[in-house]
This record gives structure tokens, sequence and C-alpha cells, in this order.
């Protein structure tokens, strides 16, 4: 084996991760429907909560749906007591939960692309507030 040799195998390797990696990307997007690039977040009546005081999105997810950072105001769950947080997506029908402890300042949870509801729930199961939640960005397919 000579030196140019060992050179070749080192790029046939590299070759077939590229190869392996661009066909992981092309399944997760083929079997998942679409990808949304550069997610953006439109909130309504956050300006007026007493639990939500920010919500933000920042990667791209191939399954209609978005991580979000929910960051809570400082009395959310200790005046307030929030224990849930619970999306409901345009449908109706439930899209996410989150456990919330007292103390905590922010909670991750998935969001729908499109429109949905994000109500913050007490230990009592009673809602405490929500917000109108509008995930956009650019969808290929």
């Amino acid at each position: 084996m000579t030196g140019n040799d060992d050179a070749n195998e080192g790029e046939n390797r590299r070759s077939r991760r590229a190869f392996l990696g661009a066909a992981a990307a092309a399944g997760v997007v083929g079997t998942s429907g679409c990808l949304t690039l550069s997610p953006t977040v439109r909130v309504t009546g956050i300006e007026d909560s007493i639990v939500f005081k920010a919500i933000s999105v920042s990667e791209p997810w191939a399954s209609g749906r978005v991580n979000a950072n929910v960051t809570f105001t400082p009395s959310a769950t200790t005046e307030y007591g929030v224990r849930t947080l619970v999306v409901v997506s345009s449908s109706g029908s439930e899209f996410d939960t989150a456990g919330v402890y007292g103390g905590q300042t922010s909670k991750s949870v998935f969001l729908p692309v499109g429109k949905s509801t994000l109500t913050a729930v007490d230990f009592d199961g009673k809602t405490v507030d929500s917000v109108s939640v509008t995930v956009g960005g650019d969808r290929l397919l």
C-alpha cells in the first residue's frame, strides 16, 4: 500500500460520509412532509400577559413543528402557580404539554407551524393565562 492509496481511501470515506449525510437529510424531509426554515413566531396577547414574557423559535424542524422557548414573568410560577403549559392546535386538538416547576423561568415546548393557543394552567388545573401563537417561515416540501 502506498501513501497515495491511503489518500484515496480517506477521500472515499469522506465521500461516503457526505453521501450518507445527504441521504439522511433527504430521508427526514421526505418522510416528514415539509421542512420549515428560518421559523418566525408572532404572539398575540403577550403584552398583557401575567404569565408569558417572551416566546422565541430558532431552529428548523422537519415535521410541521418547531421547538419554542417560553420565558415566564417573575410571578408566573410563584404567585400564579403555573405548573403546566398546553399547546392546542388550530384544529382544537392538544399538540404538546409540558410540566413546569415552581421558580422555573423558562420552558421549551413544541409549537405547530400555523396558528395555535398556548395556555398556562395552575396546580388546580385552572387556566391562568393564554396567548395566540402563529409560527411561520420558509417551507420546503
